[in-house]
């Protein structure tokens, strides 16, 4: 599964410093509430979500048996997208972000995010990724990959290279596939007969390449597309940006809400053999 043309996939959080104190007692928890929503529709979180029950249920549509009857067909249809319904994903990774958040005395991290996420740099840099849903991206991104790499590019990329690692995009797109992969295989074999079920030393195997070829492949390519969809930024802008992302507290929301968006995925991915089981 390609990076998303609009998600947190090729963004990035910011933060600034807030009044302190605001994240304690009931304010304290209003303000937590507020925080983790707010990343979560900065960042088109919602839309990412919202790719994971389209996409279980057509590669299970490629990968059944043909001996599965259409009745099962359809019942591990509306299971998954039972499982994976969006705005459950979504209660699920807010949530999931809050506990952390609480968890390692984070609150004020979270808050920082979301309020930085209104200033005009975030707003600018989030609003580039909309060039990669253009009907000409694939063509111009080809273009400009091949353009001659001069010493202004080569220093913009290895900031774009740090900016990638701060931002976890490599490892929240492996892991969302590789996530999704492994509910698919299980609701398969949920489906199926013994003789055409896998088994789970197979599963992990599966995985692990799964895993290994689509973080290769995004270490080469996620970099590139940053640098293409950055490429009218200035070189201050898009310092301040790196170093914006180089921030503890910027750092600890990025590993987290990655974390929160791979739990939620997980779990709804064994409610789809469960619940599949329990309707036959």
């Amino acid at each position: 599964m390609k990076p998303q043309a609009k998600s947190y996939l090729i963004t990035a959080f910011m933060g600034a410093l807030l009044l302190a104190g605001c994240a304690t007692g009931p304010a304290g928890t209003q303000a937590q509430t507020s925080a983790s929503n707010r990343v979560l529709a900065a960042y088109e979180v919602p839309d990412l979500l919202a790719q994971a029950a389209p996409a279980v249920s057509q590669s299970l549509d490629k990968n059944l048996p043909d001996d599965v009857a259409d009745a099962d067909r359809q019942r591990l249809r509306d299971v998954v997208f039972e499982a994976y319904n969006p705005q459950t994903l979504q209660a699920d990774v807010a949530e999931n972000l809050r506990e952390q958040a609480s968890s390692t005395g984070n609150q004020q991290a979270l808050v920082v995010a979301a309020e930085q996420l209104d200033t005009p740099l975030a707003t600018k840099m989030i609003g580039l990724e909309s060039t990669t849903g253009q009907a000409n991206f694939a063509q111009d991104f080809k273009a400009f990959v091949n353009e001659p790499a001069t010493a202004r590019r080569k220093e913009r990329l290895r900031q774009i290279d740090a900016l990638a690692q701060d931002m976890q995009i490599i490892e929240l797109q492996t892991g969302f596939n590789v996530t999704l992969l492994e509910a698919m295989i299980r609701g398969r074999n949920a489906a199926s007969a013994p003789e055409y079920q896998v088994d789970q030393p197979r599963i992990d195997q599966m995985v692990s390449e799964t895993r290994n070829n689509i973080e290769g492949k995004l270490e080469q390519r996620v970099p590139l597309m940053l640098l293409y969809v950055y490429r009218d930024v200035s070189d201050a802008e898009l310092q301040s940006y790196v170093q914006l992302q180089d921030r503890p507290e910027l750092v600890w929301t990025n590993q987290a809400l990655k974390t929160a968006i791979i739990d939620a995925l997980s779990s709804a991915g064994e409610r789809v053999a469960e619940n599949f089981q329990k309707a036959s």
